[in-house]
C-alpha cells in the first residue's frame, strides 16, 4: 500500500482554542473526545467539536451528508482510501472545508492535540456510517442518535 500526503494551504500560525470550559465526553475510539453543541432533529442538523489527543484517530466511516469542517487547533489528518493505496490530507488550524458526502476515511490528529468543529446537514436521518475494517457497514449514526447523546451528556444545554 502506498501512502501520499497532501497539505491544505500554507503553514498557519499557531492557534489554541480555549477548551478550559468544554465538557468533553469520551468518543468511541481511544484518545478521542466529543462535545455536541446543537442538534435539530426536524432540520436534520448536528454540530459538534471533536478533540483528538496526539496521534489518535477515529475509525473508518462514510459521510452520508454534507459536513462543514473547521480545524480550530492542531491539524486534522484525513486518511482516504483510493485506488492503489491511501492518501493522507493534512488540514492545519484555520482550515475550512465543506462537502464529504460519500467519502470513506479515518480522521485523526498529528503529533499534538487537535480540536475540530463538524457541522453536519443531512437530507435523510443518517449523518454517517461506522464501518468495519473491511469497510462493510457496522452501524448507521443518525440525527436522533446525536440528539439522544446530547440529552444524555449535556442535559442542561439550552435547547
Amino acid at each position: 500500500m502506498q501512502t501520499a500526503t497532501q497539505t491544505a494551504g500554507a503553514a498557519a500560525p499557531s492557534f489554541r482554542y480555549d477548551t478550559s470550559n468544554v465538557q468533553w465526553a469520551k468518543f468511541f475510539t481511544p484518545g478521542t473526545w466529543y462535545r455536541i453543541l446543537n442538534v435539530d432533529v426536524a432540520a436534520r442538523t448536528a454540530d459538534m467539536l471533536v478533540k483528538f489527543e496526539p496521534d489518535s484517530q477515529c475509525m473508518y466511516h462514510r459521510h452520508a451528508c454534507c459536513t462543514t469542517t473547521m480545524v480550530l487547533e492542531g491539524e486534522l489528518r484525513v486518511h482516504e482510501q483510493v485506488a492503489g493505496g491511501e492518501v493522507v490530507k493534512v488540514k492545519s488550524a484555520g482550515s475550512y472545508s465543506r462537502g464529504g458526502e460519500g467519502e470513506i476515511h479515518i480522521e485523526g490528529s498529528g503529533h499534538e492535540d487537535a480540536i475540530i468543529f463538524f457541522g453536519m446537514r443531512t437530507d435523510t436521518d443518517v449523518i454517517y456510517e461506522l464501518l468495519n475494517d473491511d469497510l462493510t457497514l457496522k452501524r448507521a449514526v443518525t440525527v436522533q442518535d446525536f440528539h439522544d447523546n446530547w440529552m444524555k451528556y449535556w442535559p442542561n444545554d439550552p435547547r
